[in-house]
């Protein structure tokens, strides 16, 4: 079974438990406007000015890749994660990559924007060991402009894979200016009340990182000159989200 990726990366630490090896799928519903990874809008390869993003390849190579680091991942209790984009837009080859990485002891994560197919979602999660489940937008209309789509089925499809028994940490990037506001901030924490067996939310803060890479594929980034949070700034948000009841 084959797929396409944009981005293959070893010894990340940042994309759930331990160090991982971490798939990024191309392919993305959402057209969020502080992307760091738009090179994953588009499912096809792309060339822009002679540059190429994305590249076809198997789930075994995909694997067997991963499996290069199994011992670290041993070490450190880490695994693989299927990330974006929106790994559900290639369901046939993300099933696969969870098929293959658990025949080989590996454990998994997938990452989901939540803008899928509820059954889509639900069989992949049936074959993942943990949901990284990112809530970026809590008003629906504020929602659309900066992605593209409302958050109504994002909403549906986190209580459905949470009634379903999924295991499920919530990320929330927070973006200077669009989200970073006490309503927000108290609609993650009334959803981790809702849903008490989540394992946690965690705070992404905004970065400018894929600003160079909007110019690269002729897109315009609307956030450019906003600076990165400090480190002050996002030790106050991760204060903002916790609950008594839920730690972060």
């Amino acid at each position: 079974m084959k797929g396409i990726l944009f981005n293959l990366q070893r010894f990340s630490i940042h994309d759930g438990p331990g160090i991982r090896t971490v798939a990024f799928l191309k392919g993305c519903p959402l057209r969020c406007g502080w992307c760091h990874n738009p090179e994953s809008f588009k499912r096809g390869v792309q060339s822009v000015n002679g540059k190429t993003f994305g590249y076809e390849i198997s789930a075994g190579e995909v694997v067997a890749e991963a499996l290069r680091d199994k011992a670290y991942y041993e070490e450190s209790g880490g695994g693989v994660t299927f990330s974006g984009g929106e790994p559900a837009l290639q369901k046939d080859f993300l099933l696969s990559l969870l098929t293959l990485a658990k025949e080989n002891n590996l454990h998994t994560c997938v990452e989901t924007c939540g803008f899928a197919e509820t059954e889509a979602l639900l069989e992949i999660s049936r074959q993942t060991d943990l949901i990284l489940f990112d809530y970026k937008i809590s008003d629906p209309e504020t929602h659309k402009r900066h992605t593209g789509q409302p958050n109504g089925l994002i909403l549906r499809n986190l209580k459905a894979l949470y009634e379903s028994g999924s295991k499920i940490i919530l990320r929330c990037p927070v973006i200077p200016g669009v989200n970073d506001h006490d309503g927000h901030f108290s609609a993650v924490k009334n959803l981790r009340r809702q849903y008490p067996g989540m394992l946690g939310a965690e705070i992404m803060p905004y970065h400018n990182m894929g600003e160079s890479k909007w110019k690269e594929l002729g897109l315009d980034y609307g956030f450019a000159g906003l600076k990165n949070p400090d480190e002050k700034t996002v030790n106050e948000w991760k204060e903002k989200v916790k609950t008594r009841d839920a730690a972060l």
